[in-house]
């Protein structure tokens, strides 16, 4: 009995040893851009302007109204462009949750027509483009004065941030202070799985970002990743050289770091938090996880918080694992 009692605390004491030597990454800081300072607002609910019998025409908005408003009666606004077939906003709930706690106000247009059939009949990026700004427009008119109009921000990731940074070269996009671009991709079939990448051939009408970035005027900040195999680095650079009418435009990669655990890829899924409606092997297909991490709060959330504040260069805190091992920097490109 006592031999039993022995080794059952024996096992115990390696269990505790084992669970104190686990190391995991920073979590969200306390102080900074990207952090929970700012939150003055409970989450926002979103609601949505479009035909709700049906939902894979391409035009839905969803719409987060804070009900605290950064500006006491009226907010900034991040209009927040999705990736290709990523239509669900709760991809990104935790980002659009930290924004709509920091008191501002968030319009996700719908880019692709929804469902399967939805994307098979969906070739032309300019109808996207065309789309988005449509139902933009239709949310801003739906918040009215609540909408600081003079003070928007504009977030595209992958698909999102290619339509972004040409979002000027149409008529009726409403005019943004700034954008943050995370993980644009350049090339029009990039993050489609191969199955689809066969069906579409030839159809698909890419967007001309050589030309159409030029209208860009407003500061860019773009950010990438070194684990990116969707679009990689390359595209992001080939993209700066294109904004040659930007304000500014600074282009920062995050770098994947195995130090323990899971790690921290920075691959192209890096922005989002959540799986959605798309089960995890599409997600996969797609270029990466769903996780929420370090490099969501300490890269992507506080670029676009840095931006919102006004900066136009971005000094991130990656912070340091828990054994006390830094976080591998962001380095610009």
């Amino acid at each position: 009995m006592k031999a039993f009692a022995f080794t059952i605390a024996a096992i115990g004491i390696c269990l505790a040893s084992s669970a104190r030597a686990a190391v995991t990454p920073p979590g969200q800081a306390t102080t900074g851009y990207g952090s929970s300072a700012g939150y003055i607002s409970p989450p926002a609910t979103a609601r949505f302007d479009g035909n709700p019998f049906n939902p894979g025409a391409g035009d839905w908005c969803w719409y987060y109204q804070p009900r605290t408003l950064a500006e006491g009666t009226r907010a900034p606004v991040v209009i927040f462009l999705h990736g290709f077939a990523l239509m669900a906003p709760d991809i990104y709930d935790r980002h659009i949750e930290h924004l709509t706690r920091e008191g501002y106000i968030v319009v996700y247009p719908q880019i692709n027509k929804g469902g399967l059939l939805g994307i098979l009949s969906d070739f032309d990026q300019n109808l996207m483009l065309d789309r988005a700004i449509a139902a933009t427009n239709r949310c801003l008119d739906r918040l009215g004065s609540r909408a600081d109009r003079g003070a928007m921000y504009l977030y595209g990731h992958s698909l999102g941030g290619l339509l972004a940074s040409v979002w000027r070269s149409r008529p009726a996009a409403p005019p943004v202070r700034a954008i943050v671009l995370a993980n644009p991709a350049t090339d029009a079939f990039a993050g489609m799985p191969s199955f689809l990448v066969d069906l579409l051939g030839d159809a698909l009408v890419p967007i001309d970002y050589v030309t159409d970035a030029a209208a860009t005027t407003a500061p860019v900040v773009v950010l990438t990743g070194d684990g990116d195999t969707i679009a990689p680095s390359a595209q992001a650079l080939e993209l700066r050289d294109a904004l040659t009418h930007a304000a500014s435009v600074a282009v920062y990669q995050a770098r994947s770091d195995a130090h323990a655990g899971e790690g921290l890829s920075a691959d192209h899924m890096a922005p989002i938090e959540n799986d959605g409606v798309l089960p995890d092997f599409l997600m996969q297909l797609f270029g990466g996880t769903a996780r929420t991490n370090a490099l969501d709060y300490r890269f992507y959330w506080a670029a676009l918080d840095a931006v919102i504040s006004g900066q136009t260069a971005v000094a991130f805190d990656m912070g340091a694992w828990s054994d006390g091992v830094p976080v591998k920097t962001v380095g610009p490109r």
